[in-house]
């Protein structure tokens, strides 16, 4: 707008002009303003967060009680006894404890589920490749179990082990076993499997 553009507005066009004017520099100073306010109140909000984080450590004075507040005693027997001299330090008794586990207590778990017997023994062709004398006696079978686990059952399974000894007490066998998960638990990979 220029100078002659002006010189031909009338009165009343003018007049409005300005206090549009002023209105426009009215809003823009408070906007200013609350600008300037909000800048303030986060510039004191980071100088607080950065005093709170790498201040001053605040540990000393702890130990003293301040407005009513709860202190901390780092050194709480020191300042037991200073504060109750009359009470004196127990005195040390000596606890025992040993655990034992229980005998029988697998075999109780495992009673009420059912129980398929697996067998592993040696064939008389193959007692005698070891054997060839055929002086050979069957002792007791080894017998350990496992739990399978088929989905919503469960199943013991015994394996018994032939063990098989020679005359000369220099040769003794055993039935060929599958090998086991873990040593001496009745875990097997079906019941790994299943958990």
């Amino acid at each position: 707008m220029t100078d002659k553009d002006l010189a031909n507005f009338d009165k009343q066009t003018l007049i409005e002009m300005v206090l549009s004017g002023y209105a426009s520099v009215n809003a823009l100073r408070d906007t200013v303003e609350n600008l300037n306010k909000t800048v303030a109140v986060l510039t004191e909000e980071v100088a607080n967060l950065r005093m709170h984080r790498f201040g001053r450590s605040s540990e000393k004075g702890l130990t003293d009680q301040t407005d009513g507040q709860l202190s901390f005693a780092f050194n709480e027997p020191e300042a037991t006894l200073d504060s109750a001299p009359e009470l004196k330090e127990p005195e040390l008794e000596e606890i025992t404890y040993k655990r034992h586990k229980q005998k029988g207590k697998r075999e109780a778990d495992l009673a009420a589920l059912p129980t398929t017997v697996v067998s592993h023994e040696f064939s008389e062709e193959q007692l005698y490749k070891v054997f060839p004398d055929g002086r050979w006696k069957r002792l007791p079978d080894e017998v350990y179990k496992r739990l399978a686990f088929h989905p919503a059952t469960f199943e013991v399974i015994e394996h018994h082990v032939a063990v098989y000894a020679g005359y000369d007490n220099q040769t003794m066998i055993r039935g060929n076993r599958p090998v086991d998960l873990f040593r001496n638990s009745i875990a097997t990979p079906s019941l790994v499997a299943g958990f």
